[in-house]
């Protein structure tokens, strides 16, 4: 389990699943939801200088991990990189390089989710090819600690000629169809390094 909070990076892992850059880490040993937490709420008080990554290692991840998303109100989100051949769809949503992506409505899949949310920030009917990437970030919404769960599909488009239509009351302010190889020159300084991973599982 992987999260940002702001800046700092937190990781749970099992004890046997060795990070293969552990040395970039503040690593933690037999660590609980507990010791995590306390962590977190160091960083969301402001308490944690710069942009550390934490590294927590449990004997019993299946219990720990669950044990801290309780901690959290969790929220799912679907989204998706959309293809159009050798380019991909890009958008730049309150100043920054991002793809679209919502929170899941009641009653329907997180497939589903997905796919509505890139036709509704723009305007783009796709379809879902596999399933990409899984992540997590937290934010705190009215004095609650919330967890949003990211599920990112590659997809592609069904219409060769649809008109790219900007959300922009969710503050969508361009969109653009890249070859893939320039998404990394345009986007890569003015993103966010879930984005990236996204990509890059793209193969850009």
């Amino acid at each position: 389990m992987q999260f940002f909070t702001g800046k700092v990076y937190f990781e749970l892992r099992p004890v046997s699943d060795k990070h293969p850059k552990e040395q970039q880490f503040i690593v933690y040993g037999n660590a609980s939801a507990e010791t995590v937490w306390s962590r977190y709420l160091s960083a969301e008080n402001g308490d944690i200088a710069g942009s550390p990554k934490y590294l927590f290692y449990t004997t019993d991840y299946p219990k720990q991990s669950a044990l801290l998303q309780d901690k959290f109100q969790v929220r799912k989100a679907g989204g998706g990189v959309v293809f159009k051949g050798e380019e991909l769809l890009v958008m730049k949503r309150n100043g920054v390089y991002d793809i679209p992506k919502g929170h899941l409505d009641e009653g329907e899949t997180i497939e589903e989710c997905a796919v509505r949310e890139v036709e509704e920030e723009t305007g783009v009917k796709a379809e879902i090819e596999i399933l990409l990437h899984q992540t997590f970030h937290t934010y705190v919404y009215k004095k609650k600690h919330v967890l949003k769960h990211t599920y990112w599909y590659k997809m592609k488009s069904i219409d060769e000629e649809q008109k790219l239509i900007p959300q922009t009351e969710e503050g969508i302010e361009t969109l653009e169809w890249v070859k893939i190889n320039e998404v990394k020159n345009k986007v890569w300084k003015n993103t966010y390094k879930s984005i990236k991973e996204v990509f890059e599982l793209c193969g850009v």
